[in-house]
């Protein structure tokens, strides 16, 4: 019944090879050489006999048995890809993904944007918690986690999502008052309890010595934010938490002082070789949010 079909590879040559009229382009689309396209394609006239394409000097033309080709596979090809999709959306009707993820990534970063996901897996209930906690998958219904840390998890499989940037931030008014380095030592420092060496750390990088004894804790970077913005004094917080703050003038950084601090951002599965589809397709959209900020 299908002896008369060709090589998949060499119809998806073809048609990216037909729409960008260049094997360059569909060998960059496919991610490939040009050579690879050239000989896909070479090996397709001569399955069935025709050329499809005249090579003309730094040009490439259909032939009109490729004209009459292309749009038939275009059709076959994408009745292949509708039903790939509905076949793999079928497989996460009713079903539930359990996400664990650090509060302050959560609350105004990673909320924000689950919209897209929902809208890309609408049959795909999700259970969103909160947790900054050692996970461990044998004892917890969870079947993604986030974490920060200092050291690569263990016990787990990892994917590094990216480094920590932190910045210095503080309010505009604030800001007006910091002309030097030193003068951080006449602010309030706003200190995150959990991770009490980061100042002790920046400031050792950058190269000041810390000697006020003002200071502020809160557990999370959310609140950090909050005290920042209200002007009660000056933060480290990593830079892809306070984008918005940063973009309509309620943060500044009054100094270029951006550095990367010890912790790595991870998304955590549990160990095994198999990953289940529902979690494969988050952490596939998660890595293209996170693209930006991985370079």
């Amino acid at each position: 019944m299908h002896s008369s079909l060709p090589p998949l590879n060499s119809l998806l040559a073809f048609e990216s090879a037909s729409r960008h009229l260049s094997f360059t382009k569909a060998g960059s689309e496919l991610f490939v050489t040009h050579g690879a396209i050239s000989k896909q394609i070479r090996g397709l006239e001569e399955y069935l006999g025709v050329p499809l394409f005249l090579r003309q000097h730094r040009k490439l033309v259909l032939t009109d048995e490729g004209l009459r080709y292309l749009p038939q596979i275009q059709t076959a090809l994408q009745t292949i890809s509708h039903a790939t999709d509905e076949i793999k959306s079928q497989q996460m009707l009713t079903q539930s993904l359990a996400i664990n993820v650090l509060p302050s990534l959560t609350i105004n970063w990673l909320i924000p944007r689950m919209e897209e996901f929902k809208q890309r897996y609408p049959h795909l209930y999700v259970d969103l918690s909160i947790g900054d906690f050692t996970l461990d998958f044998d004892k917890s219904p969870c079947d993604i986690a986030i974490r920060s840390a200092t050291v690569a998890p263990q016990n787990c499989n990892y994917i590094k999502l990216m480094d920590e940037d932190l910045c210095l931030v503080c309010s505009p008014q604030i800001a007006n008052r910091l002309n030097t380095l030193d003068d951080i030592n006449r602010m309030t420092l706003l200190k995150h309890t959990t991770r009490p060496e980061l100042w002790p750390y920046w400031s050792e990088k950058v190269g000041l010595s810390l000697t006020t004894d003002k200071k502020f804790g809160m557990e999370h970077f959310y609140m950090l934010s909050q005290a920042a913005v209200s002007g009660m004094g000056v933060a480290l917080i990593p830079r892809f938490f306070i984008e918005e703050q940063l973009a309509d003038g309620s943060l500044v950084i009054p100094f270029d002082s951006v550095f990367s601090s010890p912790y790595t951002y991870y998304v955590l599965t549990p160990k095994s070789k198999n990953l289940p589809l529902k979690a494969k397709a988050f952490i596939d959209w998660l890595l293209e949010i996170f693209a930006p900020y991985r370079v």
